[in-house]
């Protein structure tokens, strides 16, 4: 499978990892599939790596190979709520906004975010698990501002050794704040006048392996994201769909892969969009129902484009 990446929202404890580094898309895109290679290790599940599952995990953590070791945090983006004392939360980790700009320039945008977060971790956390959750943050970026101060893409044995501490130091309280934002297939569907559909069509050798319902942390329980995982095949290949309201996310389900065509048809009365990369067998479809307001994007590997359209259509009609 060819691994390309979404800036957007990437991966298992692995969202977005090069934010703290300034590079263009390209080179963001190949810095992740060398990473990739090197966490082979890692207890990520087989099907986020095979088809990029795009966990929603915040940029400011995951800055290079050594954050990959991580603890998850779903993140989620839009919004713009900020407070005073959230501002005090990012001075107390990262020293200042400016100090946190100058080690991760590309999060500008996603302050409102990060703040929120901390606010949500607060509530949750009493006050010795919250100081110690910000001390488990503050020590894995300055792990990170030396490895970008000295130019290195992976941590040493001493560093990767200390960060896989973290992360399971640092599990038991994401748990609790993520909490608030997965919710059950049933109590997404209440939140929605849309249907939430399984899909009724599988291709042969398919089965259902996982699925998540959850809303951003911007704005819990309302607008939730519902992904489907399933896997067949011979070689254990796999498709996710995600079922979402339109315009739920800035850059959409799609676009954030840099798919290299993108073709848009009707297909029985509905808006389809297929999109592709030459050479590669990941391929993407999105539908759109847009008098009841969502759309369901699937991300496949090894699957034809009628097969696709198969799933989509049975998740509508």
């Amino acid at each position: 499978m060819k691994r390309r990446n979404a800036d957007a929202d990437f991966d298992s404890s692995l969202r977005d990892l090069d934010t703290h580094f300034i590079w263009k898309k390209k080179q963001k895109q190949e810095l992740k599939g060398r990473i990739f290679s090197d966490i082979e290790n890692l207890e990520f599940n087989k099907m986020q790596v095979k088809l990029k599952e795009k966990k929603r995990y915040p940029q400011w953590i995951i800055g290079s190979v050594a954050s990959l070791l991580i603890v998850g945090v779903i993140w989620t983006l839009g919004g713009t709520y900020i407070t005073e004392a959230t501002n005090t939360f990012i001075s107390q980790i990262f020293g200042s906004k400016e100090k946190l700009l100058e080690t991760f320039p590309d999060e500008g945008e996603n302050l409102s975010e990060i703040e929120r977060h901390f606010e949500l971790a607060k509530e949750q956390l009493t006050k010795q698990e919250f100081a110690d959750y910000k001390r488990l943050i503050k020590e894995q970026t300055e792990i990170l501002d030396e490895m970008a101060a000295e130019n290195r893409l992976n941590p040493t044995v001493e560093e990767e050794k200390r960060i896989e501490e973290i992360q399971k130091e640092g599990q038991k309280y994401e748990k609790r704040i993520t909490a608030l934002t997965t919710h059950t297939l049933e109590e997404a569907q209440k939140m929605v006048s849309y249907p939430i559909n399984r899909p009724s069509y599988l291709p042969e050798g398919y089965e259902l392996e996982s699925e998540e319902a959850r809303t951003k942390e911007m704005n819990i329980g309302k607008d939730p994201i519902v992904e489907f995982q399933y896997r067949g095949g011979t070689n254990g290949e796999g498709f996710r769909t995600t079922t979402q309201k339109i315009g739920q996310n800035k850059e959409g389900e799609l676009e954030p892969w840099k798919f290299e065509h993108i073709n848009s048809y009707t297909l029985k009365g509905f808006k389809f969009e297929f999109a592709y990369d030459d050479g590669s067998n990941v391929q993407g479809m999105r539908i759109a129902i847009p008098e009841e307001g969502y759309e369901i994007t699937i991300i496949a590997d090894i699957l034809s484009k009628e097969e696709m359209e198969k799933i989509l259509l049975s998740m509508v009609e």
